[in-house]
């Protein structure tokens, strides 16, 4: 019985992290120049040991804030609202910005 327990732990230690599919919707903004038209989208967040495909996340007032720079120097920023279930994922290049913004389940 008790080893049963211990190859369960893994499991249940992971029901903490949230795991979250969003739809919504993606824009472009070119910096001087009008944004494209937001193109539907579906998006999947896991959060495994506090981290948000390698970005370092923190979690404050139901919300969870992820950021830090991807493997190709662009600043990344995850914002997710657990209480009113949506999410902000914004990808920051140097003449641009890539904005998700979406309602999550």
């Amino acid at each position: 019985m008790l080893f049963f327990l211990f190859l369960l732990f893994p499991l249940l230690a992971q029901a903490d992290e949230p795991s979250l599919l969003c739809e919504g919707k993606t824009r472009f903004v070119h910096r001087g120049a009008a944004s494209t038209v937001p193109a539907d989208e579906k998006r999947s967040y896991r959060i495994e040991a506090n981290q948000l495909d390698g970005l370092d996340c923190k979690q404050e007032n139901g919300k969870i804030g992820c950021m830090g720079l991807t493997p190709q120097q662009a600043y990344r920023r995850v914002v997710i609202d657990m209480t009113a279930h949506t999410v902000s994922d914004t990808l920051e290049l140097p003449t641009s910005l890539l904005i998700f913004e979406g309602t999550c389940k």
